[in-house]
């Protein structure tokens, strides 16, 4: 490839990920900077752009020690923290610099983000913190990259926001969203309690998982052959396609977290691993057996689909499975904590949503926890320091109850944080759970 073409591609990727950052919450006006390197070459957003108005042409290029080689525009006044970092982790191909509430909040307190989460190994065992100070400076950027060292992918700026890194632009904005959202889980969790916190080796574990999420760009040996049967199970991949991006459009999940599935027969339709909800079609969607081989699709399954494929074969009545990280459900799963009927709409799930013991993500263990939390009874349940799992006799019907399990949370969230809520009495359960099992028209 070309210097100038890698230069247009490395360009394009700033601006589009640009107004991502804005379009995801992830900073507010002109605030916040996204860098890509190439060759010693450093594409970098231009400084006092607004995001919407950034095309490609307008982000210029540095050498890694600051200097501009090529753009109209001046590059963003943090040019100094990203170039520094290009040139000093050889392992760095893009830097997300975001200003995201929840993380900043923290940035505010001096404080580390701990592993109440479980998506924390994005970053590391935590989210550290870079002592101040003033923005643009070199000074903040020997901080930075201190706090960073050799191992961590994020870290917090004292009194500013977040710094996140990663092979390409897109996986340091990912870093960047699991950044935020695990500040979130941290914030409210801490907001009505204690959080449970990950053991070091589990987080250890898990960085080493993560190291190779997803699907791998260069190596195909292990991909199943695409459906000689293009047919195969149409309406539960294209649900499981359409229901994935909505997921995200409902805000169940972050970037490529959560999964979904639907069951004919003893085939079930889920969601690839690690690929972009936006990116999921039909055709892509992968099969497996209820007993957890991949039968169809290009790409690898959820790495979640050992719960998925356990939950069906020990619930006859269950169609569709939905897994979201929900942040007011996943708060209560990181304080390893039920949601108890505060609000009648707990009886799509039972008389509460109960909480299933931790076990690693991707895990045969979850599964087996999964299935003894739900029970013959429950239509979802929380995975402690995770997020939630729902069921139902279809796809769309578990999506629904996962609906009203965040609903349901965040109710009993906000009753918590100023006061003492009521909870309906157990005949009262007793009476919504056999209305809901004919809820519908005829109702």
């Amino acid at each position: 490839m070309s210097q100038e073409l890698s230069d247009d591609g490395q360009r394009r990727t700033v601006a589009e990920y640009g107004r991502q950052m804005l379009e995801q919450g992830l900073t507010k006006g002109t605030g916040g900077n996204i860098s890509a390197s190439h060759d010693g070459r450093v594409a970098i957003s231009p400084t006092g752009v607004p995001y919407d108005e950034i095309e490609a042409d307008d982000v210029p290029v540095l050498d890694e020690k600051g200097n501009k080689l090529d753009g109209d525009t001046d590059p963003s006044s943090e040019f100094r923290m990203h170039t520094a970092i290009h040139r000093e982790r050889d392992d760095v191909g893009g830097v997300v610099h975001t200003h995201s509430p929840y993380a900043s909040t923290f940035a505010s307190l001096g404080e580390p983000i701990p592993a109440s989460h479980y998506l924390i190994a994005f970053a590391g065992d935590q989210v550290p913190v870079a002592g101040y100070a003033t923005y643009g400076t070199a000074d903040l950027a020997d901080l930075a990259l201190d706090a960073l060292g050799d191992e961590y992918n994020a870290c917090l700026l004292d009194n500013h926001g977040v710094l996140a890194v990663g092979p390409t632009v897109e996986a340091a904005f990912e870093v960047a969203l699991m950044v935020e959202y695990c500040a979130r889980i941290h914030y409210q969790a801490i907001s009505l309690g204690d959080p449970a916190i990950l053991p070091d080796d589990e987080v250890d574990r898990l960085r080493t998982l993560f190291e190779d999420y997803g699907q791998a760009a260069d190596d195909d040996s292990e991909r199943v052959a695409p459906d000689p049967d293009p047919d195969h199970l149409p309406n539960e991949r294209q649900a499981v396609a359409d229901l994935g991006r909505q997921m995200l459009a409902d805000g169940l999940t972050k970037g490529t977290g959560g999964n979904v599935s639907a069951r004919s027969g003893d085939h079930v339709a889920v969601n690839p691993s690690g690929v972009p909800y936006r990116d999921v079609t039909a055709e892509t969607v992968p099969i497996v057996t209820v007993d957890g081989e991949q039968v169809a699709g290009p790409q690898n399954a959820s790495s979640e689909t050992p719960m998925h494929t356990a939950i069906y074969r020990e619930r006859d009545d269950v169609g569709g499975v939905v897994h979201t990280h929900s942040p007011y459900a996943s708060t209560f799963a990181s304080l390893d904590e039920p949601i108890p009927a505060s609000h009648y709409l707990i009886a799509f799930i039972g008389d509460q949503v109960p909480v299933a013991g931790y076990e690693p993500p991707g895990s045969e263990a979850l599964g087996r926890e999964a299935v003894d939390a739900l029970g013959d009874e429950y239509n979802a349940c929380l995975l402690k320091n995770h997020g939630v799992i729902a069921v139902g006799e279809s796809v769309e019907a578990a999506y629904e109850v996962a609906l009203m399990v965040e609903y349901c949370a965040r109710i009993h969230y906000q009753a918590a944080s100023v006061g003492d809520p009521k909870l309906l009495p157990d005949a009262e359960i007793d009476n919504l759970l056999e209305r809901f099992a004919n809820y519908g028209q005829d109702h």
